[in-house]
């Protein structure tokens, strides 16, 4: 019997290495990003991210991706408040802008259809993310001012999950994916629970390295 799941284990192996396929590649794509913070929900923030990836594909429906890329998270807010006695009111246009240096690890299922040149996906894993910069722009009757966010944790946990399609060019593929990610843990160290979601739209193209 032990035979047996040895020769398995090494005819499962054997065929992985014969079919293995790597990429390395680029992306570069939009965030709209949004703070969940249950006493003052705010209004979605455009943001920019791009970086470089490296995909293993080790059978027919599976691989692993692993990234690295520079990703603008934060949320926007408008309010009001009284000025005087007489009702007048100022408003005020706030900008929270949390920039960060993100790393995840995917599983990519490999949808099969009869096209080979047509390459539809899903992925989901964890990343992490440190962060760079954390500032707050507020606009008060066409006067700006901008200030560091002091109390954000340094470090960002949280999940990926979304689905794609690339197309083959050559040995290479250019494609499309999209992705929610959010963190289930609070950014703000000693603080109120506010948490990163973002819906994530990308353009990539991978090389071959085969």
């Amino acid at each position: 019997m032990r035979r047996f799941f040895a020769i398995l284990f090494l005819i499962f192996n054997l065929s992985s290495i014969s079919f293995t396929q790597t990429q390395i590649g680029v992306k570069t794509g939009l965030n709209i990003a949004n703070l969940s913070f249950s006493n003052n929900p705010y209004d979605s923030k455009l943001g920019f991210t791009g970086g470089a990836f490296f995909k293993y594909q080790f059978s027919e429906m599976f691989a692993l991706q692993s990234e690295i890329y520079y990703t603008m998270k934060g949320a926007t807010d408008k309010f009001e408040f009284l000025v005087d006695t007489t009702y007048n009111t100022n408003t005020v246009d706030l900008t929270i802008s949390y920039n960060y240096l993100e790393v995840p690890v995917l599983v990519k299922l490999m949808i099969p259809i009869q096209d080979s040149y047509i390459k539809p996906t899903i992925s989901a894993g964890p990343f992490i993310g440190l962060n760079l910069t954390s500032k707050v722009k507020r606009i008060t009757n066409g006067e700006s001012e901008e200030s560091d966010v002091n109390d954000v944790s340094l470090v960002e946990f949280g999940l990926q999950f979304g689905g794609g399609i690339g197309f083959m060019v050559g040995r290479n593929e250019l494609g499309l994916d999209f992705r929610y990610i959010f963190s289930p843990i609070s950014i703000i160290d000693d603080g109120p629970d506010i948490k990163n979601n973002v819906i994530n739209f990308n353009l990539y193209f991978g090389f071959s390295l085969q």
